[in-house]
C-alpha cells in the first residue's frame, strides 16, 4: 500500500475565531491636547469688557515693579494663602501678568515710535517730554513740604503718550500758576512756562496722528487691558494677604500698593482744613489717638 504524502497546510485561517486570537495592535488616533486658557494672551485680553481699555491710573513701570514684588511675596507665603483660597496658580498668573505688562509696554513704546511724524514734530515731542520732566522735578523739590501739591504732581505724571504729554504741559502751567512762590528755589523760568504752552499747541496735530495710527492704538489698548486685568488679580491677592495675616500687621502691611497708599495719604492731607497754630497743649483724646 503506497504511503500517503502528508502536506502541511501553511495557509492562514480566515475564520473569525482564528484571526481574533492574534495580538495585532490596534492603532489609536491620539487626540490633540486641549489648550489651556491663558488670561494674558492677546485673545483673552481683547475679550475683556471695554472698560479694561481705559488708561492706567499709575505709571506702568511702577505697576510692573509692584506686581513682581507682590508675586514674590505671595509665593513666599503660598501655604498660608492657600488656606484662605488664594491658589498657587493665581500667584503664578500674577507673575506672568507682570512680565506680560512689561512686554506690552515695550511694544507700545516701539509702535508709538514708529508713528509717522515729521522730523520737526519729533524734535518738538522730545523737547516737550524733557520740559514735562523738568517742570515735575521742580515741583517735587519746590513743593516738597506741601502734600497736596505732591498729590497733584503724581496725578499729572500718570499716563503715557503724546496726548498725555500735551495735557501734562497744560496742567503743569496751571500748577505753577498756583505755586508761583516756589519757583524761586527751582531753575524753572517764566520762559519755560511760556514754552510749555507753545509746545502743547504745536503738537496737537502730531498727537492726532499718534491716536489714529492703527498699530499704535492696538498696542496701547493691549497694554491698558493687561494693566487692569493684572490689577484686578493683584487686588484679590492683596486683600487675601491682609486677611490671612491680620494677626501679623507687619506682614499684612506688605500686601498693599505703596504707590496708591501714598496717593491716598496725600489726598487725605489735601482734604484736611488748615487749622491755625496754637500754643495750647493738645487734648488728651488727640494725644491718645496719636
Amino acid at each position: 500500500m503506497p504511503l500517503k504524502r502528508i502536506v502541511k497546510n501553511t495557509s492562514k485561517s480566515t475564520s473569525p475565531k482564528a484571526s481574533s486570537s492574534g495580538k495585532t495592535p490596534v492603532s489609536r488616533t491620539r487626540r490633540p491636547a486641549a489648550q489651556t486658557h491663558d488670561p494674558t494672551s492677546e485673545e483673552a485680553l481683547l475679550a475683556l469688557a471695554p472698560a479694561y481699555a481705559a488708561g492706567p491710573d499709575i505709571p506702568v513701570s511702577v505697576a510692573e515693579r509692584e506686581l513682581t514684588s507682590l508675586a514674590r511675596l505671595a509665593h513666599a507665603h503660598a501655604a498660608r494663602l492657600a488656606r484662605i483660597g488664594i491658589t498657587s496658580n493665581q500667584v503664578a498668573l500674577l507673575a506672568r501678568f507682570a512680565r506680560r505688562l512689561g512686554a506690552l509696554e515695550k511694544a507700545w513704546q516701539k509702535a508709538r515710535g514708529a508713528v509717522q511724524l515729521t522730523s520737526a514734530q519729533r524734535r518738538l515731542r522730545d523737547e516737550a517730554e524733557a520740559l514735562d520732566a523738568k517742570l515735575v522735578a521742580g515741583g517735587r523739590w519746590g513743593c516738597r513740604n506741601d502734600p497736596a501739591a505732591q498729590a497733584e504732581l503724581s496725578r499729572i505724571a500718570e499716563g503715557s503718550g503724546l496726548a498725555d504729554t500735551i495735557q501734562d504741559l497744560r496742567d503743569l502751567v496751571d500748577f505753577w500758576s498756583d505755586h508761583e512762590s516756589a519757583l524761586g528755589v527751582t531753575d524753572i523760568t517764566s520762559k519755560d512756562l511760556n514754552r510749555a504752552k507753545a509746545l502743547a499747541d504745536a503738537l496737537e496735530d502730531a498727537a492726532a496722528n499718534e491716536a489714529s495710527d492703527a498699530s499704535a492704538a492696538h498696542a496701547l489698548e493691549l497694554r491698558n487691558r493687561a494693566f487692569w486685568a493684572a490689577d484686578e488679580l493683584a487686588r484679590e491677592i492683596r486683600e487675601g494677604g491682609r486677611y490671612a495675616f491680620r494677626d501679623q500687621p507687619k506682614i499684612a502691611a506688605r500686601f498693599v500698593s505703596r504707590y496708591r497708599t501714598s496717593l491716598r495719604r496725600r489726598s487725605r492731607e489735601k482734604a484736611k482744613p488748615i487749622e491755625p497754630v496754637t500754643t495750647s497743649a493738645p487734648s488728651p483724646e488727640l494725644t491718645a489717638e496719636a
